[in-house]
Formats: C-alpha cells, sequence, structure tokens
C-alpha cells in the first residue's frame, strides 16, 4: 500500500503526476508549465484553505517562477524541494526526472511557510555578509532551493528563522 499524502499537491504537469501517483496515493493540481492563469490560482487557493497545499516544482527557472508567483499568492502552504544535483538526466531537470529516493527524501522533509510579519529585518539579515556559500549552507540545513538573498529572506520569514537561529546555523559550519 502507497504512503498517503492529505494535500494537494501542486506540480507543473502530468508525468510530475504520474511520477507522483507511482509512489504515492495523492492528488495533484497541474499548472501546465509556466504560464499560470488567475483560475488555476484560484483553484489552488481553495485547495490551500480546504485541504492544504504542497508546491512540488521543478528546481528550474520556470519553476522558481510559479513558486514565486504562487507564494505571493498564498498565506499559508508546503513546499517539497529536490536539489538539480540528485537529478540523474541532465537533459531536463524536473520532478518527473528525479529518482523515486529524491522524490520521497523531498515529502519526508516538507517546509511550512506562512506569510507572517517578519522575523528577521533586512537589515540583520544583511548583517551575515551574504555570498553564495552562506546562502548554499543555510539552503542545505532548510531543505530549500538555493536562491538569491532576497529570496532567501522572504523565505526565511515566511519559515519564521529569527535572527538567533540563523546565527547558529551560519556558525555551526566554518564559512568563508
Amino acid at each position: 500500500m502507497k504512503p498517503s499524502i492529505k494535500e494537494i499537491v501542486v506540480v507543473e504537469g502530468k508525468t510530475d503526476t504520474i511520477k507522483l501517483q507511482s509512489l504515492f496515493d495523492v492528488d495533484t493540481i497541474e499548472t501546465n508549465g509556466s504560464y499560470l492563469s488567475r483560475e488555476t490560482i484560484v483553484l489552488i487557493q481553495k485547495a490551500a484553505n480546504n485541504r492544504g497545499v504542497i508546491l512540488f516544482l521543478d528546481p528550474d527557472g520556470p519553476g522558481e517562477a510559479i513558486r514565486r508567483k504562487l507564494e505571493n499568492n498564498l498565506i499559508t502552504y508546503k513546499q517539497a524541494f529536490i536539489n538539480k544535483a540528485d537529478i540523474t538526466d541532465k537533459k531536463k531537470i524536473g520532478v518527473a526526472e528525479a529518482d523515486s529516493r529524491t522524490i520521497v527524501n523531498a515529502f519526508q522533509n516538507l517546509v511550512t511557510f506562512h506569510k507572517p510579519k517578519d522575523s528577521i529585518g533586512w537589515d540583520e539579515y544583511l548583517q551575515h555578509d551574504w555570498n553564495k556559500a552562506k546562502r548554499k549552507i543555510v539552503a542545505d540545513y532548510f531543505k530549500i532551493s538555493e536562491s538569491t538573498n532576497k529570496r532567501l529572506f522572504k523565505r526565511l520569514n515566511m519559515m519564521g528563522i529569527d535572527n538567533k537561529t540563523l546565527k547558529q546555523i551560519i556558525s555551526s559550519y566554518k564559512v568563508h
């Protein structure tokens, strides 16, 4: 018997749905590529309010664009992330190309996001003297995709991470 996922999982296309349904008892909403219609956004918002949603999108440019658009239109949701490096098919980097172990791992490490008031201010965030290596450490720690400073700042706030916690995470690694 396959594990069941109670939330509705938002994916980009039919091949993603097929892949997930081979591993889980799951319902999905397909965005049908990077164009996200107002109708689809409203459907995802209703799903988030009724059953909850998990965003599980490709770790590429179009997938991140869909993720950003949905982040701006949802209040509470979960996200599952896969790392580009974990995808064996280098021609296309997507959910459908990830192996089963990688997908199961992504769902075992779901991250919940809320749109609260800021838990860390921009000035506090900038005091960490950010570089790509530090952003990668934080992204890996929380099992989220690597991103720009602005995007990481926004995600940390949506997860409710405060400056003290962020300092502890960064100081536990030797970063230069």
